[in-house]
Parts: structure tokens; sequence; C-alpha cells
């Protein structure tokens, strides 16, 4: 049976425009022929950071066609991203572990491209600037990245009914547990431990931003309630998307390519910072209204 987009993607809800018409497309033609492999998730996840730690090692060389091939590897380390996670749901071996290993992967590309490319400018205006400047992009990267991921999660928890847990805090706290029970690996205890602490963040940050959101993981996924939710925020959580990891990845590599860092910090410290405000004015709007009778809040 041919492997088709619908197959591989957990909804088009949640996808920017950008990752559903381009990178999906890509990422499908490389899940296919490597679906029927003995290739794991893990080593597609390998691949993709290989791929982001050489274009940091190219950007810090910094010569024009360094930046080009670093933007390559970049773009490219952005596609391989999600075919891990194709594979995984076609191969039905997703677990916490596994976000745990994207996670940790994504956050080592983020971080030594974002330092090859403070040191890049550097070379080329104030030391100190530069800095300043990388610091409060990788910042507002961070935390446009929490809201983003905490809307997914909940948004497609309540769009299959439950059955997607994946970013649980809970979940993520009862996996760490059960490696320390049956002292597992140093690394892989580790691993865990640091992917739990970027929940519980993630959980305090929006129940600052947003304390009805955040109550919403307490609720049931059942089929009335989860129609309700998914009814009232598929139009937000289509806005959410543009600032996932995705369009991040798409204009970093584009800045790369043509050595505008500097750019690209600026668009993701003003820019994105902005649209991440009204965007959880208009959630904060949404969230108003309650889901559910105050009757059944009670009794959830």
């Amino acid at each position: 049976m041919r492997i088709e987009l619908k197959d591989v993607i957990k909804s088009a809800d949640v996808e920017d425009p950008v990752n559903l018409h381009v990178h999906r497309p890509l990422q499908l033609a490389l899940v296919r022929p490597l679906v029927r492999t003995s290739i794991t998730p893990n080593q597609v996840t390998f691949l993709s950071l290989c791929a982001g730690l050489g274009s940091a090692a190219l950007i810090v060389k910094g010569t024009p066609v360094a930046l080009l091939a670093a933007g390559v590897l970049l773009f490219s380390s952005a596609i391989l991203d999600g075919v891990d996670g194709m594979i995984a749901r076609l191969k039905k071996t997703s677990s916490e572990t596994g976000h745990a290993i994207d996670g940790a992967a994504d956050y080592a590309v983020n971080v030594s491209t974002t330092a090859a490319a403070v040191y890049y400018l550097a070379q080329r205006m104030n030391p100190l600037l530069a800095i300043a400047l990388g610091l409060l992009a990788h910042l507002a990267w961070a935390q446009h990245l929490m809201l983003y991921d905490f809307h997914c999660a909940t948004y497609l928890r309540f769009l299959t009914g439950g059955k997607h847990q994946g970013g649980d805090l809970d979940r993520g706290r009862d996996l760490l547990e059960r490696l320390r029970a049956r002292n597992a690996s140093l690394f892989s205890r580790t691993l865990v431990a640091v992917y739990v602490w970027q929940l519980g963040n993630r959980q305090t940050f929006l129940e600052r931003v947003n304390p009805v959101a955040a109550s919403y993981r307490t609720l049931d996924a059942d089929a009335e309630t989860g129609a309700a939710y998914v009814a009232r925020h598929r139009t937000t959580m289509r806005a959410w998307a543009f600032l996932g990891n995705a369009p991040h990845m798409d204009l970093m590599a584009l800045a790369t390519a043509t050595g505008r860092f500097d750019l690209y910090f600026l668009l993701r410290i003003v820019g994105f910072t902005a649209l991440a405000v009204i965007l959880a004015v208009w959630e904060r709007r949404v969230s108003a209204t309650p889901l559910m009778r105050e009757e059944e809040v009670s009794a959830a």
C-alpha cells in the first residue's frame, strides 16, 4: 500500500504552510523507501544532528561557499528532523524516550548554529552586539517554541481523544522513575531528566501566560470535550504553527546561506515576539469561555 501524507503527519492543523507543502512532501519521499529498511528513528535523528553540527562548523569557517553549504546542510537537518517521527509512527515505535532524544538533538542544532552565527557576526561587527543579538534571539526562540509545543500537544490530545500523549509531563516523570528503578544508563537517565525539566519549565511558563489553557492537561479528552476544544482552537492552532521549529530552521537556513544572521536575529526578537504576544492575548480570549459546564469541570 502506498504511504500518503495523511498516514505520517499528526494533523495539518499543527503545521505551518511551508512545512506542510514543502518539508512534508520531501520527507515523505524519503520515508517511503526508508520505512522498508531496518533504519530506526533514532538513527535518522542522529543524521539530522550531524547535518546540523556540520552546518555550524561551516558557519564558523565563514566563506561564501561554506555558508551556502551550511545553509543546505541546515535545511537537510530540518528535513531529516521530520523523517524520524514519520518512521516512528509508521513502525509504531513512538515513545517518550524518542521524544526526548529528538528534542535534545533539535536543541543541540539550534544552540550550535546560533553560537556559530554569533562567532561569524562578531568578526564583522561589535562582538558585544553580536553576542546580545544571538542570546536574545535564542531566548526568544525558546519561549516561542514552548508556546507552540504546548498548544500543539494539547490540540493533538483532544483531536485524537487522548491517544496522542507526546510531550506529557506526567508520562515523562513516570518514564524517568522507571529508568531510575531499573538503573538504566546514566546517558538515558540524564537525557530524560533534561526532557522532564524542559516539560516542567513549559508547564510553568504556560501557567503564567494562560492559566486556563495550562489547566486543560487535567481534562479528560473525551469525544464531546475534544470536539469542543478542536472547534474552538483550530484557527489559533494554525497561527501558533508559525512559532514552531520548522519556520525557524527555514529562516535560519536562508540567513546562513546569505550570511545575514543579524536580520534573522532581529526578526526573531522583534517580529516573532510580537506575533507571540498577539497570539497569547488571542488565546486567552478564546480560553476564557469554559469548554465544559461548571458541574462537568468540578467532576473532572
